[in-house]
């Protein structure tokens, strides 16, 4: 009998160092954040890490007097995180548990979805390769893309345009066909996910920037946050591309930076200053002599819808013709205890047309640049 009780007392340590053990590690955990707001709007929502560990905690059914253990917090600033993600629409109560209500993708489930997302997103690709010609002769009618050659700005147009940012807003409206979850006061679909870039497990969603400044928006086009652009030049590399004073102001930098290309591109035979034509020419944003990065009015920024109707119709039905398969996945997953059926369907979009994008690049269809994919829309 004392046996057999210094045997439970053993095990009742052994798991409960287990049980340390492993929510330590699920807080440790690399997860990255993604919002899809349906705009071109600039949409800053970022959770602090108190409530991205609540809400990992939660997703992996994590006891509250576990995670307020873990997490040091008592009752009362509990109850005010919880009201406060309840609040913004993050966490749901169902069988008297706290649930995510979004997109949460770790490295266990990851690995046989992404099996499932690249599958389809080679077959996906083809749309694209198919209807090559057509998206180039209607980018080459719509101005200014007829002053830039296809090939430096593919990535911009077959990334972003064809496959992602503007596309994705036709997905919402004729596949999804329902309001953008409301969080707080914005709408957006949110997710995280986990990236601990391994060769084996390492999503590669693609994403819109856009850096707002009084006369024109700065759009990046870039995948698992590799966003290197003007904008986002450190100052290293301001001061050893172009010279910067270090005195001078970042910011102040690249605005004048920016300023100097949009003048390249609109006025004949204009010259920027030595130390910033060579560092656009160092950064192949000035190749050949022209632009890499296309400069377009908002009036017609519309236009560029145009594009993406080329294979509207194709994409919307190689999607509709196997929702069996994507409510079959659905359905057999941990998701559709969290996050509903239309959001999930978003970043399985996503995660296709990540690997459609990659999959164009392979054939060299694309042109990956050196810089982040981008355009600057004109106010």
């Amino acid at each position: 009998m004392k046996y057999k009780f210094l045997i439970l007392l053993v095990l009742s340590f052994l798991l409960s160092c287990s049980s340390k053990k492993d929510i330590e590690n699920l807080i440790n955990r690399n997860y990255e954040q993604y919002i899809i707001s349906i705009t071109n709007t600039s949409l800053k929502f970022n959770l602090d890490k108190i409530d991205k560990n609540i809400l990992i905690l939660l997703h992996n059914r994590i006891k509250k007097e576990e995670i307020t253990k873990k997490l040091n917090i008592n009752d009362s600033t509990w109850n005010d995180r919880i009201n406060h993600l309840f609040g913004n629409s993050l966490i749901k109560k169902k069988d008297e548990i706290f649930l995510p209500t979004f997109f949460i993708l770790d490295n266990e489930n990851g690995n046989s979805l992404i099996k499932f997302t690249d599958s389809l997103g080679n077959e996906l690709s083809i749309i694209t390769q198919d209807r090559l010609k057509q998206i180039k002769e209607e980018s080459a009618k719509i101005f200014p893309l007829t002053k830039y050659s296809f090939n430096d700005i593919s990535f911009f147009i077959l990334g972003a345009i064809v496959n992602d940012f503007l596309q994705l807003n036709n997905f919402q409206n004729e596949f999804i066909k329902s309001f953008v979850p409301q969080r707080g006061n914005e709408r957006f679909y949110f997710a995280l996910i986990e990236n601990d870039n391994s060769k084996y497990f390492s999503p590669g969603i693609y994403e819109i920037n856009i850096y707002n400044y009084p006369n024109f928006q700065f759009v990046t086009f870039s995948s698992n946050k590799f966003d290197y652009n003007i904008p986002t030049l450190p100052t290293s590399d301001l001061v050893k591309l172009f010279d910067k004073n270090k005195q001078t102001n970042d910011s102040i930098f690249q605005l004048n930076i920016i300023n100097e290309l949009i003048k390249f591109v609109e006025i004949n035979n204009y010259k920027p200053s030595q130390n910033i034509s060579e560092g656009l020419k160092t950064l192949q944003i000035i190749k050949n002599n022209k632009s890499t990065i296309p400069v377009i009015h908002n009036r017609n920024f519309n236009d560029l819808y145009k594009i993406t109707n080329i294979i509207k119709p194709d994409l919307i039905n190689y999607f509709e013709s196997r929702q069996t398969l994507f409510l079959k996945k659905y359905l057999n997953s941990d998701f559709k205890d969290e996050v509903s059926y239309k959001e999930w369907m978003i970043w399985i979009y996503k995660l296709i047309s990540a690997k459609a994008i990659n999959s164009l690049i392979e054939k060299k269809i694309i042109n990956k640049p050196i810089v982040s994919s981008s355009l600057i829309i004109k106010k």
